[in-house]
């Protein structure tokens, strides 16, 4: 995520997830142990990741409060829990901002932001994945506050990110952390769509590829940057993710707190708007490390 959606728990985490309630399926945390080598598979303790591709035709989706807490029976958990937030046909997703009732615009030092907020879209991975490339194909909302994601997060805080947001249609957006260490203006990155596209005109895939020394985000299959696990050591650690991750997907109001809604070149101006905003994904795909994982297909 940008800097500035963590910035005095801006947005609650703001995607946090970037994605409205982003955490865990089992809503626990553990406390994660640092190290200056790559993690590495103990025998017989291998992360168990499923590696799949999802069209949204047949899609196994259930809410938080009525999943089962067995990865198998599910392919996506929502998180969001508001009616309307998604919908399906044809072989895409179609993830809805809804619009609240009253945005309450207010100024701060920063500028304006809202007090009320958009629902959006936010699913969870029932599998968590060490290592390996997940990708989302999708045409996301141009408008202005509304930020589109792609997102690894740990039980620990490491997490790995592709962020589209509104208005600046032109770029995207790379992020990274490490054990909720939030560093402010470092590890974020702001990249030009290739060969002059637009996150809002057309759909495009967005791939992360994760080893345990480096990290690559790519744009329709071309690097977009590439960042090096050994450039991220400092006072005896290694800050790169390296823990087991859920993959997220979801759309959100970056409206909510000053700083946030700027960089999110926000506030939505909800009454300018309709009932609802929509990005639209037509493939998320998974594809798991076998040295560190033990993979399932099915």
């Amino acid at each position: 995520m940008h800097l500035s959606i963590k910035k005095t728990l801006l947005l609650i985490l703001g995607l946090a997830l970037v994605i409205g309630a982003i955490a865990s399926p089992t809503n626990k945390s553990k406390k994660s142990s640092k190290s200056s080598s790559p993690a590495a598979p103990s025998s017989g303790q291998k992360n168990v990741c499923r590696s799949f591709k999802d069209n949204f035709k047949n899609s196994r989706i259930v809410s938080q409060k009525k999943y089962n807490g067995n990865p198998a029976s599910a392919d996506w958990i929502d998180t969001c829990e508001v009616a309307g937030t998604y919908s399906t046909s044809g072989g895409q997703l179609t993830a809805n901002l809804l619009k609240p009732s009253n945005e309450k615009r207010t100024k701060g030092k920063e500028g304006y932001y809202n007090k009320n907020l958009g629902q959006g879209l936010s699913f969870n991975s029932t599998y968590k994945m060490l290592y390996g490339t997940v990708s989302m194909k999708t045409k996301a909302c141009g408008v202005g506050g509304v930020v589109t994601a792609l997102v690894t997060m740990s039980d620990n805080g490491d997490e790995i990110d592709w962020e589209l947001v509104g208005k600046d249609v032109k770029h995207c957006q790379s992020n990274y952390f490490y054990d909720r260490i939030l560093i402010y203006g470092v590890n974020g990155g702001v990249h030009q769509v290739p060969s002059g596209g637009a996150i809002d005109s057309g759909f495009h895939t967005y791939t992360i590829d994760w080893k345990p020394d480096s990290i690559t985000w790519l744009v329709d299959g071309k690097s977009i940057r590439v960042l090096q696990r050994s450039s991220t050591y400092k006072n005896g650690t290694y800050r790169f993710p390296c823990h087991p991750s859920y993959v997220q997907i979801g759309i959100w109001d970056g409206s909510g707190a000053e700083g946030t809604a700027q960089w999110a070149n926000g506030p939505i101006e909800w009454t300018k708007q309709p009932s609802k905003l929509e990005s639209y994904i037509e493939e998320v795909s998974v594809s798991c490390d076998p040295t560190y994982n033990t993979v399932i297909t099915h």
